[in-house]
């Protein structure tokens, strides 16, 4: 099995995917994250070791720190460093946890997602 690093034109999905192919990584990320087929392109990063557990699919934070990687920021959206370089995770989550935020704030409920508050600068 091998790490692929798997990208789309818009960037809110992008992530690490486990597979045996880059074929396998784009069409698993095209089908978990609703894309259309030939959406998605596959990067090889590395080979994972055979004494590392895994499985096709998303790869686990102990996976990831299994092969090398360092974790430069795992919050609302996660950068990690593997072999030297820099991958940082699609944000379309972490928007949407911050509008939902505001959206909670502006009814009077606490930041629940506990994003922080956008800056006025």
């Amino acid at each position: 099995m091998k790490l692929y690093w798997v990208t789309t034109e818009d960037h809110d999905e992008d992530w690490f995917i486990v597979a045996s192919s880059s074929e396998e990584a784009s069409k698993y990320h095209e089908d978990m994250e609703g894309y259309e087929s030939g959406d998605a392109k596959a990067e090889e990063i590395l080979d994972i070791p055979e004494n590392v557990p895994d499985e096709t699919g998303w790869p686990s934070d102990e996976l990831l720190l299994a092969v090398g990687a360092n974790f430069l920021l795992n919050d609302q959206s996660r950068v990690v460093e593997i072999a030297g370089r820099k991958f940082c995770e699609g944000m379309l989550e972490a928007t949407l946890n911050e509008i939902n935020d505001d959206a909670f704030e502006e009814r009077g409920d606490e930041r629940l997602n506990k994003t922080k508050k956008p800056s006025l600068h």
